[in-house]
């Protein structure tokens, strides 16, 4: 979205044509590609399998399984924006590109490549980021997103946000800060998947599957503060932010093995990939045997 233009997605469709030019490097990520040394001293709350933030306030993990997470999930919003990168339609002459919760950075590396002029930022609260492959005008910094942005008001041309859900408790806040750091005119885009998993019959009649488990989801959201599927909320907390042509979409992402056609079927076998690999650890059953949301606190640090 932007200062005169504002997205706001579940999962972003449709793309620019002139992103398609930008190759998908996910398939080129390898454990060859070594940890941050960093990661080795950094304390962390260890759950479910996976490591987290020591502050216990960010509900996204670091370890390499999320990093290869990461990249799968690149790859399904690529295919569900037909290979682009950006939904918002871009100048090519963009200077200034923020991404915030950028991952293993596999974004802005190949924004680069198709915006070869613009100086594009990366930032996340671990450092994940790939080591190897990174171009000159991509640099990445360690950051909540949530502080104060080290950069001058009406500065930025482009601020990109993708599946930060779990790691941002004041969406309102984000937004404004976000506002505030865009150029009259420049552009802002968040994707986020929505946690309401349906059961689409042959009409795609819509009804809720496991009714149980996302009650039991949602209540533990509410315990701990965190609003897991804020795409709903976004176009008020946009407007609240002063950003204006406020455009919403949404994606269908089949899980199990109900999609026919080959495209829905692509988008199915990734989306399993991390459901299964990944949030498998998290079944209903274990979670609902945790009488406080909040009680993986209280597990020992590493």
């Amino acid at each position: 979205m932007s200062r005169s233009a504002a997205r706001g997605k579940e999962v972003m469709k449709d793309q620019a044509e002139g992103e398609r030019g930008a190759g998908d490097s996910s398939d080129s990520y390898s454990d060859g590609d070594a940890p941050d040394p960093r990661l080795e001293n950094m304390p962390y709350i260890e759950a479910f399998g996976h490591r987290y933030h020591i502050s216990g306030k960010i509900f996204l993990a670091f370890d390499e399984s999320e990093r290869q997470r990461c990249e799968v999930q690149h790859k399904l919003y690529r295919h569900s924006l037909d290979g682009a990168l950006t939904s918002t339609r871009l100048p090519l002459d963009v200077a200034r590109i923020l991404d915030l919760g950028t991952g293993t950075g596999v974004w802005p590396i190949e924004m680069a490549a198709r915006y070869p002029q613009a100086h594009i930022t990366g930032v996340d609260v671990y450092p994940i980021q790939r080591r190897k492959g990174v171009p000159p005008n991509v640099k990445f910094e360690i950051d909540d997103v949530e502080n104060p942005w080290n950069i001058e008001d009406n500065s930025l041309d482009f601020v990109h946000a993708r599946s930060i859900a779990g790691g941002v408790r004041d969406w309102p806040a984000l937004l404004r800060q976000t506002y505030s750091k865009l150029k009259p005119g420049g552009l802002f885009e968040m994707t986020e998947i929505a946690i309401h998993v349906l059961d689409f019959d042959g009409k795609f009649a819509e009804a809720e599957l496991c009714p149980e488990f996302l009650e039991i989801f949602r209540s533990m959201s509410e315990k701990v503060g965190m609003d897991f599927s804020p795409s709903p909320h976004a176009p008020e907390w946009l407007v609240d932010a002063n950003f204006e042509k406020i455009v919403q979409r949404s994606e269908i992402l089949p899980v199990g093995d109900w999609a026919q056609d080959e495209k829905m079927r692509a988008r199915q076998s990734l989306m399993n990939n991390i459901l299964n690999k990944d949030y498998g650890r998290l079944s209903g059953s274990r979670i609902a045997e945790a009488p406080d949301p909040q009680g993986w606190l209280n597990l020992p640090f590493g």
